[in-house]
């Protein structure tokens, strides 16, 4: 005797201008120290996908410039600041959230047009290599 099992799963469905309001990119990954992971090849798929939504100059380059970097306390320096620093070649300010790698631990970083951010992910000792991702908000 043979056993069927059926699940049912409901779907929502989500209006246009509720999605664009919510839309992330997909979370690009940087690191200072360490090799960054391997990223999954290359997929081909529709064009709306988030794997390319990121905010572009008139000529195509991405906007944000984002890197990482430890800077060690003046009064112990075995104790290291993660620090990231966004730098904006567009006019439009543009808001990322910050994470580390595979991780909840994030924050918020809102960059002015032409204009650079520095901020602290975090603060760890002994801790001189990070990984992390930032998503752009649209």
């Amino acid at each position: 005797m043979t056993r069927v099992v059926v699940a049912l799963i409901a779907f929502t469905a989500v209006s246009a201008p509720a999605l664009a309001q919510s839309e992330t990119s997909r979370p690009m990954v940087g690191a200072f120290g360490v090799r960054p992971p391997s990223e999954e090849g290359p997929t081909f798929g529709a064009s709306s996908s988030t794997d390319i939504l990121r905010h572009r100059s008139p000529i195509g380059t991405p906007c944000l410039t984002v890197t990482g970097l430890p800077r060690p306390h003046v009064v112990n320096p075995n104790v290291y600041d993660h620090v990231i620093r966004a730098k904006n070649s567009c006019a439009q300010r543009i808001t990322i959230q910050v994470c580390y790698y595979k991780s909840l631990d994030c924050m918020p970083l809102e960059v002015p047009g032409g204009e650079r951010k520095e901020a602290v992910l975090g603060t760890l000792p002994g801790a001189k290599e990070f990984r992390f991702e930032f998503k752009e908000k649209f």
